[in-house]
C-alpha cells in the first residue's frame, strides 16, 4: 500500500473504476457511511446535519462545527483518498466520519477538523481550539479516535488495518505538515490508533464471553462482561442486553402458572433472542420463599433501569420498548406492560413481539378475550 501512495495517477485511475462498479453517487457513498454510523452510535440526540462540499482546494477531509447548527461537513476529495485502498474504501471513509460524529455524541464543543488545518474564517472556533494545551487537545482526539474507532467496527467496518495508510495519504494530499504546533504530531495519532486498536479488541474479548456465558446461562459472567463494556462504550445495544440478561436470569426465578404448564409457548416473553433457549428457563416451583423472591425483583429492577438507558439513548429503539414491557409485566404492572407497547408506531404495535407481550398482559389483567384473540392471530 505505501508503494502505491507514490503513483498518484493510478490511484485516480482506481478511483475512476470504483464509482464504475457501482451505481451510488459520491453524495449517496458518503452519505450510507455516515447514516450507518449515526445508527451505530443509538443516541437519543438528533443526528448533527450532513454538508457535503465540493472545492479544487484542498483544505481539511472533514470538519465538525458546533455552531450555529451542529454540522459535519465531508469534502467530495476524500472520496479520491478512500477509493485508492479498493475494497477498504468505505472502511477509509468510516474512519473519518465516525471521528467527527464522536466529537458531536461526546459533546465536545468545539470546532474541529481531521487533519487539524484550522483556518483563519473559522477563527472564533479556531481561538477555543488553540487556547486548549497539547495534552488537552491529545486526551480529546484520543477520545474521538477511540470511540469513532469502536462505533466503526459497530457499525460493521473493519478501520484498524487501513489507519495508518489511510493518514499517510490524507497527510500527503492535502500537503499537512507531520508536526503541527499545539496539536498531535501524525506518529502520536498513529499511537493512539494502536492504543485503541489494544483496548477495542480487549473489549471485544469482553464482550464475546458476555455473549457466550449468556448461551451458558451463566448470567453472573455475562452481567459483568457486559456491565464492563458499557463502562467504556455505553450503547442502547449494551443496555439492551444487559437488561435482557437480568430478566433471563430473575425468570429462573419466577414461578409458572399451571396454565403456562399447558401451554408455554403462549407465556414466553419476547426479550429479542433464541426463544428456544427460554422454553424451560422459568421456575417449575409454586411459589417464591422471601429471598428468591427479592433476588428476581432486584434484578427485573435493574433490567428496566437497563431498557428506560436504552431508550434514553434511542427512543425510536423498539426492542428495549417490548423488553421494559416484559419487564413490567413481571413486575406485576401489566397496565405498564401495555401502555408501553402502546408508545410504540402503530406498525411497531402489530410485530409478533409486541403483541405476544400485549396477550400476556392482558391475560395477566384477567382481559383472557383479548388475550385468546391475540394467541388466535399469532396461530399459539
Amino acid at each position: 500500500m505505501n508503494k502505491a501512495l507514490l503513483y498518484f495517477m493510478v490511484f485516480f485511475l482506481i478511483y475512476s473504476e470504483s464509482f464504475a462498479q457501482t451505481s451510488l453517487t459520491e453524495k449517496e457513498q458518503i452519505t450510507t457511511v455516515f447514516n450507518k454510523l449515526v445508527a451505530a452510535y443509538g443516541n437519543s440526540k438528533t443526528a448533527p446535519k450532513l454538508k457535503i462540499t465540493s472545492s479544487k482546494q484542498r483544505k481539511t477531509p472533514a470538519v465538525y462545527y458546533v455552531s450555529p447548527v451542529p454540522t459535519i461537513s465531508v469534502d467530495k476529495n476524500l472520496l479520491l483518498i478512500c477509493n485508492r485502498f479498493g475494497e477498504d474504501s468505505e472502511n477509509a471513509l468510516s474512519i473519518i466520519i465516525a471521528h467527527e460524529l464522536a466529537h458531536y455524541y461526546n459533546d465536545h464543543t468545539f470546532c474541529t477538523d481531521f487533519a487539524f488545518a484550522v483556518r483563519k474564517e473559522e477563527s472564533v472556533f479556531s481561538s477555543k481550539l488553540k487556547a486548549l494545551s497539547k495534552t488537552e487537545k491529545l486526551a480529546l482526539e484520543t477520545e474521538a479516535d477511540h470511540k469513532g474507532l469502536f462505533y466503526s467496527c459497530m457499525a460493521g467496518y473493519k478501520p484498524f488495518d487501513v489507519y495508518p495508510q489511510l493518514l499517510d495519504a490524507i497527510y500527503q494530499f492535502y500537503d499537512l505538515a507531520d508536526a503541527n504546533n499545539g496539536y498531535p504530531t501524525k506518529n502520536e495519532r498513529k499511537a493512539i490508533n494502536l492504543q485503541a486498536q489494544k483496548k477495542i479488541n480487549e473489549l471485544y474479548t469482553v464482550f464475546l464471553e458476555g455473549v457466550r456465558a449468556n448461551k451458558k446461562e451463566d448470567y453472573d459472567t455475562a452481567i459483568t462482561s457486559f456491565e464492563i463494556l458499557n463502562n467504556y462504550f455505553p450503547s442502547r445495544e449494551n443496555y439492551n442486553n444487559l437488561g435482557v440478561i437480568r430478566t433471563l436470569k430473575a425468570l429462573k426465578y419466577h414461578p409458572l402458572s399451571r396454565v403456562a404448564f399447558k401451554n408455554p409457548e403462549r407465556f414466553l416473553y419476547p426479550l429479542g433472542i433464541d426463544t428456544n433457549s427460554r422454553l424451560q428457563q422459568a421456575s417449575r416451583e409454586r411459589s417464591l420463599n422471601e429471598s428468591t423472591f427479592r433476588v428476581m425483583q432486584d434484578l427485573l429492577k435493574r433490567a428496566q433501569k437497563d431498557f428506560e438507558k436504552a431508550i434514553s439513548l434511542d427512543d425510536t429503539y423498539t426492542q428495549s420498548y417490548i423488553n421494559l414491557a416484559c419487564v413490567f409485566d413481571l413486575l406485576g404492572n401489566s397496565m405498564a406492560a401495555i401502555g408501553k407497547i402502546n408508545e410504540l408506531p402503530k406498525e411497531q404495535q402489530n410485530s409478533r413481539a409486541a403483541q405476544r407481550i400485549l396477550a400476556i398482559a392482558y391475560y395477566n389483567l384477567e382481559m383472557e378475550d383479548k388475550a385468546l384473540g391475540i394467541w388466535k392471530n399469532l396461530k399459539l
